[in-house]
């Protein structure tokens, strides 16, 4: 059974009791859903398939996860020894990017048809950013990827960083100099002026700021023919590039961006709105550092070698969980110069080769499921968040209501995730980059832009930050709520509604949050954290309890499977060798929720027999998968 196919089976139990709740469910049409509070013989029931629009969604023409080298080479010969060692090692089976589509590389991608990979393309450095310029994609460029078209062979063009390029880069003389040479003057009227994040003159709403780039992005898109795959990396706007046409919702981790995890509940959220596939890069720069095939060393002052920038540690972890939280493509960046001593016969693998290729065939041999998020984040669809710039869409002054959202990210889902505006990690500058999660991964991101279809998926509709509720909004939670659905919104929301309020009102799921002051922030939250460790105890199938821990939930054929990584005991600095500390064990307990016959540990192959719970040990900067194998 595919992916696609995923079903859920239901518990067994008292079955006059299992009937009627059965009933229930079929007519509240829930997805998977926990019916909150209910249990059957001490057990929490969980029924119902996955709706198509939660199943992980691969990319166009593949049926498998997607595993990638990045940087092949554009030679014919060299590629296709690259492609027999990636087969023979079992290292990946894709290219981003592959080589640069124009006349002279249409050999090489009329190959690459016949290999049948997915293929991304750079058309032009960093020029493929600037509105206006040279970098445009043009029929005579298209026509290199006839042949893997013709063959049904996904390929995209990368638009990458844009969001970072819109508010930074755009106004930044010493880079657009960089990029042109002595042709700068020729191009210096496409800067935008300096003090305006990106825009032309200064935004007075958040539709002007939503129209603004759009109007970049889809520019953009048209010059590149349709093809892009969006990459972003300091900005969260993976919640729009699918509503505006990219092949794919790519983002960008590692590096020195910030946010990791809710970057990752944004593209999730936007893949299953709109329906496209996502993506994770993993970029190996780290402060004035990156990874390189050698020892370590310095290099014009930047460090480089297998043990500068990020710790093989952290990129195993950020493959792992990239490929768990349901991305139909992970690529490590830079792995051509990683992953080999040289790029050249032999092709010897490193250290990095040897275990991106143990990690590659251990996602094979395992299905990872479909994530189960049963809280829907909305935002409203102007909202334009943006945790790098700190203000919505990197220009307007942020309102009590968008520094709730950030609160609720930074502080309460995902704290210590922000880098870029505080050093919570001084010490250990890699530890802000996957947290653990007090209440799960349980969550996506969505926009009220989303169909009432999409958002009656969701168990429970936490309504965040400030809502425009015109008439379409409130007929879509109308529709969840009928459904069975939860809404959760503040005393703000309600005020915003006024008399409007009644016809959501009436419905027993909706709930008007409490007021709560966060300790942490002095500022009134969205939510207060204990109800949120309610929700964790009502919609989850498994309580997880004991040491912080990062973990997420995944619906199978056969049952559930838990994610466990634990994030500490490895400190890393950009010039340094990784340090592990063996005494820095995460001891957690595992409660199942569910009937289930057995349990089994995927990366140790151990088995645990059928108990009340499970208490485990998981090693510094190790990720575990616990299966429970359901009847």
């Amino acid at each position: 059974m595919n992916e696609s196919e995923t079903q859920f089976s239901f518990t067994r139990a008292a079955p006059v009791l299992v009937r009627r709740i059965k009933a229930i469910c079929l007519l509240l049409g829930l997805c998977c859903r926990a019916t909150a509070g209910s249990a059957v013989a001490g057990q929490v029931e969980f029924t119902r398939p996955i709706p198509t629009s939660f199943q992980v969604r691969p990319l166009p023409g593949q049926t498998a996860f997607v595993y990638t080298i990045y940087g092949a080479p554009a030679e014919l010969e060299p590629l296709k020894q690259l492609v027999e060692v990636m087969r023979d090692q079992q290292l990946g089976n894709g290219f981003d990017p592959g080589p640069t589509p124009n006349p002279a590389t249409k050999p090489v991608f009329d190959y690459l048809a016949t290999v049948s990979w997915p293929v991304m393309c750079y058309p032009s450095g960093a020029e493929m950013q600037i509105k206006g310029g040279r970098c445009v994609l043009g029929p005579e460029n298209e026509g290199a990827l006839a042949a893997v078209d013709r063959a049904g062979v996904f390929t995209a063009v990368q638009l990458g960083e844009w969001g970072y390029y819109f508010h930074i880069l755009s106004s930044n003389e010493p880079w657009w100099r960089d990029v042109y040479g002595k042709e700068f003057d020729a191009f210096k009227h496409l800067m935008k002026p300096p003090g305006l994040a990106g825009y032309d003159r200064r935004p007075t709403s958040r539709r002007e700021c939503y129209d603004a780039i759009k109007d970049y992005y889809t520019s953009r898109q048209r010059d590149l023919l349709g093809r892009v795959i969006s990459v972003t990396g300091h900005s969260h706007y993976e919640a729009y590039v699918g509503e505006w046409g990219a092949r794919c919702i790519g983002l960008e981790v590692g590096e020195n961006i910030a946010f990791t995890q809710s970057k990752l509940a944004f593209a999730r959220g936007a893949s299953r709105q709109w329906r496209k596939p996502w993506s994770v890069q993993v970029s190996p720069w780290f402060s004035g550092a990156c990874t390189t095939s050698g020892p370590l060393r310095k290099e014009g002052g930047d460090a480089r070698g297998l043990d500068a920038g990020h710790s093989l540690s952290f990129y195993e972890r950020m493959w792992l969980h990239a490929w768990f939280a349901g991305a139909a493509m992970v690529t490590p960046e830079n792995s051509i110069a990683i992953f080999f001593e040289k790029a050249s016969v032999p092709w010897t693998l490193t250290a990095h080769g040897r275990k991106a290729a143990e990690v590659f065939q251990f996602m094979r041999a395992h299905e990872r499921g479909v994530p189960f998020t049963p809280v829907a984040i909305v935002l409203d669809h102007l909202a334009g968040y943006n945790g790098y710039m700190d203000k919505p869409w990197g220009i307007l002054e942020s309102t009590a209501g968008d520094r709730q959202v950030r609160d609720l990210f930074d502080h309460q889902l995902f704290p210590g995730s922000d880098h870029i505006h505080t050093n919570p990690f001084p010490n250990n500058p890699e530890f802000s980059y996957l947290r653990p999660t007090p209440y799960g991964e349980m969550f996506d991101v969505q926009l009220t832009s989303a169909s009432s279809e999409m958002l009656s998926s969701y168990p429970v509709i936490l309504l965040a930050g400030d809502i425009e509720f015109d008439e379409e909004l409130i007929a879509k939670l109308e529709g969840a709520l009928k459904r069975g659905s939860r809404l959760l919104l503040a005393p703000a929301h309600r005020e915003a509604l006024g008399s409007r309020f009644s016809r959501l009102g009436k419905h027993r799921g909706t709930e008007v949050l409490q007021p709560w002051t966060n300790p942490v922030t002095g500022r009134s939250a969205a939510i207060s954290d204990a109800r949120l460790q309610s929700l964790v105890r009502k919609v989850l199938p498994v309580e997880v309890s004991g040491d912080p821990i990062q973990y997420e939930v995944n619906r199978t054929p056969h049952g559930w499977v838990i994610e466990l990584i634990n994030n500490a005991g490895v400190t890393k600095k950009p010039d340094q060798l990784a340090v592990i500390d063996p005494s820095a064990v995460a001891r957690v307990v595992l409660h199942p929720k569910v009937g289930y016959v057995s349990a089994r540990e995927w990366r140790s192959n151990r088995s645990y027999p059928k108990r009340d719970q499970h208490e485990l040990e998981v090693c510094p900067g190790q990720s575990m998968f616990v299966e429970l194998i359901c009847p």
